[in-house]
Parts: structure tokens; C-alpha cells; sequence
């Protein structure tokens, strides 16, 4: 899987057109990336309902996304490199 099929992988997840993954802060190991989804909002949603971003990580095994917390982006992203564009 590559970095492109990754975000992609992710994108498909989102529900807001206010949302994107950031592709400069990408981390990944052998097994998998570590992408960051932002909210570009700027506090101007009026739907009041809970903002999806955060961390993501994809399997590139099987291209499955998994929402992680910020603290378990964070140990994780240690072990990381960041991925070279």
C-alpha cells in the first residue's frame, strides 16, 4: 500500500467536508502508516455534533483504518519514521 492509497483509504472514512488528512506529518513502519486527520473548520461548524479528527492508523496489509487516541498516536509515532514524499 502506498502513502496515497493510505490517505485515500482514510479520506473514505470521513464525514465532513471540513476534514483532511494532513500528508506532511505521515509516519510509517513496515506494517503500517500513522496519518493525522485536521479539522479546517476554524470553529464554524454549526452542527454542534462531535469533530472526527485526530489520528489514524491504516494497515497496509489490508488497508483497514483504525481511529487511535491521541496518547496511543503518540507512543506509537515514536517508533515511526516519517515518510519521505
Amino acid at each position: 500500500m502506498t502513502l496515497d492509497e493510505a490517505i485515500a483509504a482514510v479520506s473514505a472514512t470521513l464525514d465532513s467536508p471540513y476534514l483532511r488528512v494532513d500528508r506532511k506529518l505521515a509516519r510509517e513502519d513496515s506494517l503500517s502508516y500513522l496519518l493525522l486527520v485536521l479539522d479546517t473548520s476554524g470553529g464554524r461548524r454549526d452542527d454542534g455534533g462531535p469533530v472526527s479528527n485526530g489520528p489514524r492508523l491504516v494497515s497496509k496489509r489490508s488497508g483497514k483504518v483504525i481511529r487511535l487516541t491521541v496518547s496511543d498516536a503518540l507512543a506509537r509515532a515514536e517508533q515511526m519514521d516519517l515518510v519521505r514524499a
